[in-house]
């Protein structure tokens, strides 16, 4: 009896530990330190930094995500990228945190918007989600917003450019269960063909493509949708995509195909599974070097 009591108090005091540290991770964030390097990026953007966001998911940290917004001030950057996913479409969802985070940050930095599911969701479906877009997109017009869906922009800094891209992928390509492959020439009836003399940055929401976007000429993809797995076991890696499909080849880090790399942010917060376990949520900031 003793020997099963003890069982029990380890039992619970595991099952604690675990809860303690979820209810944690959920809460903070952590910034993550990428540098990449290419010789193709021109002379004037060496060391040029930006910050990514994705996955917000309308969470505040701290009554109007303070200690988030500190944080972007404290590593000075010189952009935003924001790769999708600031909203949680829902029917009749709040949005107001979302709204007060792009505001506050594009009346201190450009920002540089790509869409992920769930704002492309509210867009394609008015009969589910109202007015929920028109609403979205008129609360966050600022002439510091650059929003990219399938559209590309030069960056200029002291006579130089650098491209960035925002691709915004068609409902099917975000099928659960399994990966729908992409038809050979969708990258270019999107994007176009893209210069590959120039230093290509595509803001693209599902990593899983990474393969396609390499070959299509993207130098550095930034991309988020994955949550990092849900969680993340030694070893082994995120458990669990979007899609529902266990171990997901990416899931947070860095990846490199050819001359192509590929950011792939753990997100700020979740949406259906409010869960995060070794995992912490991340804002990535990037520097920029040429080799």
């Amino acid at each position: 009896m003793r020997e099963k009591k003890k069982w029990m108090m380890a039992a619970a005091a595991v099952v604690g530990a675990v809860t303690g540290r979820i209810c944690y991770e959920c809460r903070h964030f952590t910034t993550e330190y990428y540098d990449v390097t290419s010789d193709k990026i021109p002379e004037a953007f060496e060391g040029f930094r930006f910050v990514v966001l994705t996955d917000l998911h309308n969470y505040d940290f701290d009554h109007g995500n303070r200690k988030l917004l500190a944080q972007i001030e404290h590593l000075k950057p010189d952009a935003v990228m924001i790769a999708g996913d600031m909203i949680d479409a829902h029917p009749g969802a709040d949005m107001s945190v979302a709204i007060r985070m792009m505001r506050m940050l594009c009346d201190r930095w450009p920002v540089y918007f790509g869409n992920g599911n769930h704002e492309q969701r509210i867009e394609l479906y008015p009969e589910t989600y109202g007015d929920m877009n028109e609403r979205w997109c008129k609360a966050i017009r600022h002439p510091n917003l650059h929003l990219l869906r399938n559209q590309h922009l030069n960056i200029c800094k002291d006579g130089e450019e650098i491209c960035v891209y925002g691709l915004e992928l068609n409902r099917k390509y975000y099928k659960r269960f399994r990966k729908v492959p992409m038809t050979r020439h969708y990258m270019t009836e999107k994007l176009g063909i893209c210069d590959r003399n120039r230093f290509n940055l595509l803001l693209a929401h599902n990593p899983f493509y990474f393969d396609e976007y390499a070959k299509w000429g993207a130098d550095l993809v930034l991309s988020g949708h994955v949550h990092g797995g849900v969680v993340i076991l030694p070893f082994l890696g995120g458990v669990l995509s979007p899609q529902v499909r266990l171990f997901p080849k990416y899931y947070a880090g860095e990846y490199f195909r050819d001359s192509s790399e590929m950011i792939l942010s753990r997100g700020l917060h979740m949406h259906s599974f409010r869960i995060r376990l070794l995992n912490m949520p991340e804002l990535s900031c990037v520097t920029l070097r040429r080799s």
